[in-house]
């Protein structure tokens, strides 16, 4: 990608990082608590979905060299319970998803899942003694908000999940680190490229970007 584009992704990066830092080493804290909270609550699920993924990073047979690729697959499949990729992925390019066909639609998808896994998954093992408070949350019908707070040393980080029901489970559609929405932030990124590219040149700059990562690898 253009060097724009490539800072603008760097800063996107600390966000999902701080995400997947939850997500390794996370405690519940707060006035609510899993044991009084309903089975089918958002909180919960996120924190069924966080123990999940603790339980995989904590396996000592998962840790082997030889376990690498069978380790982050298991990751990957909880991960992608949790989220909602394809909204996301719809919300990130605003307008410009109704313009596109079916498969340039799918095609997308699959590229914006492969960004997210190889910006953001592959440095979950990088984590340790943090801890979350969850706050809150806020149901209306089929939405809701977890509000949290990472506390890393001194440092107090606030997180917002927004999630929407999906054939019986929340999935998470969006997530904003100190009031900042990563969606947004993606969409603002692509709008800018496909003004002046069209969609045809954002494609062919997030397919190079991660054929670029994976030589690297």
């Amino acid at each position: 990608m253009g060097a724009d584009a490539m800072n603008k992704y760097s800063k996107q990066v600390s966000w999902f990082w701080v995400f997947l830092l939850m997500l390794s080493m996370v405690l519940l804290s707060g006035e609510r608590t899993l044991a009084s909270a309903n089975n089918d609550d958002p909180l919960v699920q996120l924190q069924k979905s966080t123990d999940e993924i603790l339980m995989v990073l904590q396996s000592e047979e998962l840790k082997t060299p030889e376990k690498k690729v069978e380790r982050k697959e298991l990751i990957l499949q909880v991960i992608n319970r949790m989220f909602d990729f394809r909204g996301m992925a719809r919300s990130s390019l605003g307008p410009n998803w109704n313009s596109l066909t079916i498969e340039e639609q799918d095609i997308f998808v699959g590229l914006f899942i492969s960004l997210i896994e190889q910006r953001y998954i592959g440095k979950i093992d990088s984590f340790n003694d943090q801890k979350v408070i969850y706050k809150e949350q806020r149901v209306k019908n089929d939405k809701a908000r977890v509000y949290t707070t990472i506390i890393d040393k001194d440092l107090e980080i606030p997180i917002d999940y927004s999630l929407q029901l999906s054939q019986g489970r929340w999935l998470i559609k969006d997530l904003k680190i100190e009031n900042v929405s990563l969606v947004a932030n993606y969409r603002r990124d692509f709008n800018s490229i496909i003004r002046k590219e069209q969609f045809a040149g954002l494609v062919e700059k997030i397919t190079k970007q991660l054929e670029k990562a994976e030589m690297e690898n």
